[in-house]
């Protein structure tokens, strides 16, 4: 392969390799039609048992965080994110903002990013053990360019990356829904700094190397000629991708209407022994971002996920 790390489903021998798993009872019917599907389109999607009561439970939660304020969350349009202690709710809680491990502070939240299903497929789709490393809540539409996980979601190892969206409503067009490029997946990678190194890392790596890499990749997919597709889903449906798969937010006609979804990372259980994030906020009057460092791990079942980084180790101030 051209690209070190990349998944066994990338491999020309993927559909092989399915069909021994299928035939040796090791996955269902139904895994291995999806399996087939993300190995040719780098996505697949499915359906989660999210109720009426579900979603308004998460928008009660999500109510009372803009309410109560707490420091341990955080909120953001772009990285890093502000605390939630910082937050002015009228100003803020707009179009295209996002909340971070919104399953630290919600039932509901914390049964989706533990759910075995989807656990299950992260780990066949990573070929191991898999963790849930991050969840981001959307009220609106992301709007976010069309781009790969690679060069904005920090990961230990190349390649070791699965994702899942999940609607907490029905999705219209008008409402910026999730774009994806099928296919997108098999583009080459460009390298952020140096050689091979294609997973974005906020310590080392500069705003305009992430740009050079977004810019590269538009103009893959500008060559390409693929047609970009919307997700108007129903509630409880789900986009699982590959890390490599081209997506984003759609436009929004009216952005002031609500994209509810809940999105889960997952990395492999091997890699990823702590969880890192940092928080932009100003310290004794200088501004700046703080770095925390957690090893909490939940688990249920054989489910992992990690606990919430704001209540872990400070590191640094930078």
């Amino acid at each position: 392969m051209s690209n070190p790390g990349l998944i066994w489903l990338d491999d020309e021998s993927a559909k092989r390799l399915i069909d021994v798993k299928s035939d040796g009872g090791e996955i269902s019917s139904a895994e291995a039609e999806n399996l087939r599907k993300f190995a040719v389109d780098g996505y697949f999607i499915m359906k989660l048992n999210v109720t009426a009561e579900d979603a308004a439970e998460i928008d009660r939660d999500v109510d009372r965080l803009w309410r109560e304020k707490p420091s341990n969350l955080s909120f953001a349009y772009d990285s890093p994110p502000l605390r939630f202690s910082a937050a002015d709710e009228q100003a803020q809680r707009r179009p295209r903002y996002r909340i971070h491990e919104l399953h630290c502070a919600s039932a509901v939240a914390m049964r989706l990013t533990l759910d075995p299903q989807l656990h299950r497929y992260a780990s066949l789709i990573l070929g191991e053990p898999a963790i849930a490393t991050q969840s981001l809540y959307f009220e609106f539409g992301s709007q976010q360019m069309l781009h790969r996980d690679s060069t904005v979601v920090p990961t230990p190892e190349f390649g070791r990356l699965v994702a899942a969206w999940i609607a907490l409503e029905d999705i219209t067009e008008e409402s910026g829904p999730l774009a994806y490029v099928p296919g997108s997946q098999k583009f080459p990678f460009r390298s952020l700094h140096g050689d091979q190194e294609y997973v974005y890392d906020p310590s080392r790596h500069t705003a305009a190397e992430v740009e050079g890499a977004v810019r590269y990749y538009d103009e893959e997919l500008k060559r390409s000629g693929l047609p970009t597709h919307h997700f108007l889903a129903k509630r409880g449906e789900v986009l699982v991708w590959h890390s490599a798969l081209m997506h984003g937010g759609a436009p929004p006609s009216s952005p002031e209407r609500t994209r509810k979804s809940y999105v889960i990372h997952y990395s492999t259980l091997r890699n990823n022994r702590t969880r890192l994030c940092a928080v932009s906020e100003t310290v004794d009057g200088i501004p700046g971002e703080s770095v925390y460092e957690s090893d909490a791990v939940l688990e249920h079942d054989g489910v992992y996920a990690f606990g919430n980084p704001l209540e872990g180790k400070f590191l640094y101030r930078r």
